[in-house]
């Protein structure tokens, strides 16, 4: 399968800058810092191990679409043409993404906990939320996929980013959000 579809397939989007949450046009900081957060989000080492093979996929996905758009020249052919050289060495099967990102970044899993850590609760985390909640509509699904280091414990303290910023005036009051129904809840915290 082609890595636009895979893309479409594992994230609900074939444009790799969705994928990595940056704008087109962003600059190669911006790539790989929307990569680094996309890996932090994702990284096969903070599932459930019934989860890991997906996770795992996902990552090695996540991997190419850096892959493309951190080399200047695959970048520009899909900038212009909105496809990607598949045959390019760096969207070979055989790489070992998890060791290739663990060399770029030289990152442990322990640096992982201790990000989340400082992650959870900051500055940082509340404008990603406002970010997402903005971006997404109030639609709590894409939210709670987008923003790192979180999964369904931390449901209701974002909910509750969310309600502070609605009431502030600071964030506006989108339907999805605030009508959302009890069963997508429970849908999303069963996935």
């Amino acid at each position: 399968m082609a890595l636009l579809q895979q893309c479409e397939a594992a994230f609900g989007t074939a444009d790799l800058y969705g994928v990595l949450g940056v704008r087109r046009g962003a600059s190669p900081q911006e790539i790989r810092r929307g990569y680094h957060r996309a890996s932090l989000r994702l990284h096969p080492d903070r599932v459930p191990p019934e989860q890991k093979e997906e996770a795992t996929r996902r990552f090695q996905i996540l991997g190419k679409v850096y892959a493309v758009l951190s080399d200047e020249k695959q970048r520009v052919v899909y900038d212009e043409t909105g496809m990607v050289d598949e045959d390019s060495e760096a969207l070979q099967d055989g790489r070992d993404w998890l060791q290739y990102w663990q060399l770029l970044f030289k990152v442990t899993v322990k640096d992982i906990e201790d990000f989340q850590k400082s992650y959870k609760n900051s500055e940082e985390e509340l404008a990603d939320v406002k970010a997402a909640y903005l971006n997404f509509k109030g639609d709590m699904d894409r939210i709670m996929e987008s923003v790192m280091c979180a999964d369904y414990t931390d449901e209701p303290r974002i909910r509750e980013m969310i309600e502070q910023g609605i009431e502030s005036g600071e964030l506006p009051s989108f339907k999805a959000f605030v009508k959302e129904s009890k069963q997508k809840m429970m849908s999303r915290r069963r996935r």
